[in-house]
């Protein structure tokens, strides 16, 4: 069962409110453009408040990470879950130890939304967090959901999710005011298919494909990781829309502690 997901407009923007110009897509990145993407120096950053694109923040590719996203999402049962939460009260459930600090999307509300989101958040910790997107899953009841003949579960998988990143066409992302450049650049897709358990209550709530044991996915998404940030208070503010008619703002007010 595929989730397109429109993704939280703070979780990782400034303001409490999206403005500024549409980023158009880019062309195809040069070469340059892949090695800066790679380097994270100062010289070749392409935003100060974030990991580049395609780089591989505290030894694991961008690409990992949002898996380790969604697998988390996915972990947590439905009364508690982050994806579903509307005020940001379950943002800390069951977040993982470590340097990088979870922040959930919002689910593609079909049409125009605004959701703002309060989490305190322990300082010295990275901020991961996917703007939209699609979480691919595998298997489902429907025994037509299958590849077919000669192919592999990777390519099932990865061709059901392109509608959802490929169909947005609006992106603006703000930290604490600061509007982070070229946003259509931080799109990131499974190397290939990766485990992970859902909690069975997300089966009537989420994801009707979800078994309670382990399965497999690929996500295809928009996906950024904040530098720690400072002690004190931040608002975080992401809007995308797509060709489907959504147009979603979602608020993160941060505390770090």
């Amino acid at each position: 069962m595929r989730h397109l997901l429109r993704a939280v407009c703070l979780v990782a923007v400034a303001g409490l409110g999206c403005g500024g110009n549409p980023e158009a897509a880019p062309p195809a990145p040069s070469s340059s453009d892949v090695m800066a993407a790679d380097d994270t120096s100062d010289a070749l950053r392409i935003n100060a408040q974030a990991f580049n694109p395609h780089s591989h923040p505290y030894g694991i590719p961008m690409s990992r990470w949002a898996e380790k996203l969604w697998s988390w999402i996915y972990s947590v049962p439905t009364a508690q879950n982050p994806f579903l939460d509307t005020t940001g009260v379950d943002c800390a459930v069951n977040q993982p130890d470590g340097p990088v600090w979870y922040l959930a999307p919002s689910p593609d509300p079909g049409g125009v939304a605004t959701v703002t989101r309060s989490c305190t958040i322990p300082r010295g910790r990275a901020v991961l967090i996917v703007l939209s997107g699609v979480f691919n899953d595998f298997p489902c009841p429907d025994p037509t959901f299958a590849p077919a003949d000669g192919q592999s579960l990777y390519e099932f998988l990865l061709a059901g999710s392109h509608f959802g990143a490929d169909a947005v066409n609006f992106q603006n992302f703000t930290v604490d005011g600061n509007k982070l450049q070229r946003i259509f650049d931080y799109h990131e897709t499974s190397p290939d298919v990766f485990n992970f358990t859902g909690d069975i209550s997300l089966q009537t709530s989420l994801d009707g494909c979800v078994t309670g044991s382990q399965q497999q996915a690929v996500v295809d998404n928009f996906v950024i990781m904040l530098r720690p940030l400072d002690r004190g208070g931040h608002t975080v503010v992401y809007h995308v829309k797509d060709v489907h008619g959504t147009d979603l703002t979602v608020n993160y007010l941060l505390t770090v502690q």
